[in-house]
């Protein structure tokens, strides 16, 4: 986990935008992926890590993360 806190943080520092992406594969595949070995398995974490790099995530307040609404981003204040 703290691999792929730096990763993320490396790359909002670095670039003008995010590359989502290259950031998710990097979390799902490279640093997670060998733990993962059910190919189910695999599929749902990168579906769940699209969900979290997304750029709604930055640019939506109170970005949902479950249909219901009842998990989202909380508020920048």
């Amino acid at each position: 986990m703290r691999i792929s806190v730096r990763q993320l943080q490396i790359f909002i520092n670095q670039y003008d935008e995010i590359p989502y992406e290259a950031v998710t594969y990097l979390t799902g595949q490279c640093n997670y992926g060998g733990r993962v070995t059910d190919d189910t398995d695999r599929r749902l974490l990168m579906a769940i890590l699209r969900s979290f790099y997304a750029t709604d995530v930055v640019v939506k307040n109170r970005h949902n993360l479950s249909p219901s609404g009842t998990f989202h981003i909380p508020d920048d204040r």
